[in-house]
C-alpha cells in the first residue's frame, strides 16, 4: 500500500515537472516573438478608400507617359497616378520635337513617389551627325521616316553596285593583263599578231567600260551622301525657334548670252 502511494507520487511529480517546462518554453518563444515584432514594425497596408498619389512630371510638360509592369497604364504629364503601383515599371516619355525617354522604376507601393522626367530637344547638329555615320538616320531621328527609308536604301543599292563594278573592273584589267602579256610574247609571229592584237582591243575596251561603269556609280553614291548632308541642314524641321531659318533665292539672267543664273542662299539663326 505504502509503495503504490510512493509511485503515484512519483508519478504525480513527474508530471508537474513537465507542465512546468512546457510553461516556461511557451513564454520565452512569445517573449522572443514579442521582441522581433517590436524590431521590425509591419508597414501598414494602404487605405482602401483613398487613392494614391504618385505624380510623374515631365519638362516640358505635355509628354505622353506610359507606364508597364504588372499594370500598363499611360497619361499625359503632369500624370497623377492614382493606383497604388509595387514593383518594378518601365517608364517611356515621348514627345513631339523631343528623343524619346526610357527608364526603369521601382514602386515601393506607397503611392506617394513623385517622378521628374526631362527631355532632350531634337536638335540640327545631332541629325547631322546621324547623317553623317549612316545617310537616312538623321531624317528619321528629325521624324521624316519615308526620306531616311529612301535616302538609306538608295545608299545601299548604291553601294552595292559600286562594289560590284569595282569587281568586274579588276577582273577586266586582269583579263587586259593576261593579253597584254600575250601579244608581247607573241606579237613577232605574224599569223597570231593580229589575233592577239584584236585580243589586246577587246580587252582595253571591256576594261574602259568598266572603269566608266565604276566611276557612274562612285559619283551616284558619293551624290546620295553629299544630298544626304545637305537635307538634314537645310530642311530639317522647325521644331524650335532656335533653328536655323534658311532661304534660297535663284535668279534669271538678263542677258543669257553673256550671264548665268544666279545663286544665294540666306542663313539666319
Amino acid at each position: 500500500m505504502v509503495r503504490s502511494m510512493c509511485l503515484a507520487g512519483q508519478r504525480l511529480q513527474c508530471l508537474l515537472a513537465k507542465q512546468a517546462l512546457k510553461f516556461f518554453l511557451t513564454l520565452l518563444l512569445g517573449s522572443f516573438s514579442g521582441l522581433a515584432h517590436a524590431q521590425t514594425p509591419a508597414t501598414p497596408a494602404p487605405d482602401p478608400g483613398l487613392s494614391a498619389r504618385t505624380q510623374i512630371l515631365s519638362r516640358p510638360s505635355g509628354a505622353v507617359v506610359s507606364l508597364q509592369g504588372e499594370y500598363g497604364l499611360a497619361g499625359r504629364a503632369p500624370y497623377t497616378v492614382v493606383h497604388y503601383l509595387k514593383g518594378p515599371y518601365k517608364i517611356r516619355a515621348t514627345k513631339y520635337g523631343y528623343e524619346n525617354w526610357s527608364k526603369e522604376f521601382f514602386f515601393s507601393g506607397k503611392g506617394n513617389e513623385k517622378i521628374s522626367i526631362k527631355l532632350s530637344p531634337k536638335t540640327r547638329l545631332k541629325g547631322f551627325y546621324r547623317s553623317m555615320l549612316f545617310p537616312g538616320w538623321g531624317q528619321a531621328y528629325a521624324d521624316q521616316r519615308l526620306k531616311g527609308g529612301i535616302i538609306a536604301s538608295a545608299q545601299c543599292i548604291s553601294l552595292g553596285a559600286l562594289l560590284y563594278q569595282s569587281a568586274q573592273y579588276n577582273e577586266a584589267l586582269d583579263d587586259f593583263n593576261s593579253a597584254a602579256a600575250a601579244y608581247q610574247q607573241g606579237r613577232s609571229d605574224q599569223v597570231q599578231e593580229p589575233v592577239l592584237r584584236g585580243q589586246l582591243n577587246a580587252a582595253q575596251s571591256e576594261l574602259d567600260d568598266r572603269y566608266e561603269a565604276r566611276r557612274r556609280w562612285a559619283l551616284f553614291a558619293a551624290s546620295i551622301y553629299v544630298y544626304n548632308l545637305l537635307d538634314i541642314i537645310l530642311f530639317f524641321p522647325s521644331y524650335h525657334h532656335n533653328n536655323v531659318d534658311v532661304n534660297l533665292t535663284v535668279t534669271p539672267p538678263v542677258d543669257p548670252t553673256t550671264e548665268s543664273f544666279k545663286v544665294g542662299v540666306q542663313a539666319q539663326f
